[in-house]
């Protein structure tokens, strides 16, 4: 079986996780909604957050991508997201399962 993952890892101050945790909620729903085959987010004990996002495949992923690019829902949720996080810290790596 094939498979994607994109993974994103940020940093959310302690103040703001009942905040993130509800975007993050609203942000899966949607996700999933548009093809998305698992979402999922863990906190480390560091502080650090880390997202995984799966796809099918790469082509899978950009069509999901693309039709999420075009969802006003996500463009407000990131919006917010980048309220709480720093933009600039954000690490997003792209995978291709091979075994």
């Amino acid at each position: 079986m094939r498979l994607f993952a994109v993974t994103y890892s940020y940093r959310v101050s302690e103040n703001e996780v009942d905040r993130y945790i509800g975007i993050q909620k609203r942000v899966r729903e949607i996700y999933l909604g548009r093809g998305c085959i698992g979402y999922e987010v863990f906190k480390g004990d560091d502080g650090l957050w880390f997202e995984i996002n799966r796809f099918r495949d790469r082509e899978h992923y950009e069509n999901v991508k693309k039709s999420l690019d075009s969802d006003p829902r996500i463009e407000a949720l990131w919006k917010e997201f980048c309220s709480i996080v720093d933009k600039e810290e954000i690490t997003t790596r792209k995978y291709e399962k091979i075994l």
